[in-house]
């Protein structure tokens, strides 16, 4: 089993080796499609099921760190309650990939330092749009879920565009949203099967709004 960290996001140093364990947490999990089905099933599950313990208790960035000696229980009850045998699989490394989803879903709902930069630029080179957040390209194929967020410049909109794995089926689910300027809820949100479908949504609200 892995260390877990003290608790709390106190500077950009801590905040950085959390993001690092998030992504190597990542690319540890999903590579066990190929390995082993079945601990790859079961994990996935759980990343999942805890989806909504870390929406209501991990609200900001901050509380990521914190969240996660609670969501190593929570998930303990979780697989109990639905009878999801625990053994062979790292308790860790599936809280800290699913604590990977919940940060990508806290970075599309405001922009952190980096984006900021990427903001300054892209105004500065006369852009409509600033891309803000990209996937890791070293979890893509890998990891449950990926996510991409452009800014509009003038209006302060995120388009929000992801693709994520149905636990129950593996399938991909393609899902777009619209925030709003400093809103944490969507006005608009998509969700499609079809990754053309989706590609040709997006775009179709880009050119909207241009």
């Amino acid at each position: 089993m892995n260390e877990v960290p003290r608790a709390g996001v106190e500077n950009g140093d801590a905040l950085a080796a959390l993001v690092i364990r998030f992504t190597e947490a990542e690319r540890n999990l999903y590579p066990l499609a190929q390995v082993d089905p079945d601990i790859y099933q079961r994990s996935v599950r759980l990343v999942g099921l805890l989806g909504d313990f870390l929406s209501e208790r991990a609200q900001s960035v901050d509380d990521l760190a914190s969240i996660r000696t609670p969501a190593i229980a929570r998930l303990h009850g979780l697989a109990s309650s639905q009878g999801i045998v625990l053994t062979n699989l790292d308790d860790q490394l599936i809280v800290d990939a699913a604590l990977a989803q919940r940060y990508r879903v806290l970075l599309a709902q405001g922009v952190d330092h980096e984006a900021e930069v990427i903001t300054d630029r892209a105004r500065a080179a006369g852009e409509k749009w600033a891309p803000i957040q990209t996937p890791d390209g070293g979890t893509l194929g890998y990891a449950m879920s990926h996510q991409w967020v452009d800014l509009h410049l003038s209006s302060e909109t995120r388009l929000v565009r992801s693709v994520d794995v149905d636990p129950a089926t593996g399938s991909p689910i393609f899902r777009i949203e619209v925030y709003p300027r400093s809103e944490s809820q969507a006005s608009l949100v998509l969700e499609m099967s079809n990754r053309q479908e989706w590609l040709d949504e997006a775009e179709a609200i880009r050119t909207a709004m241009d």
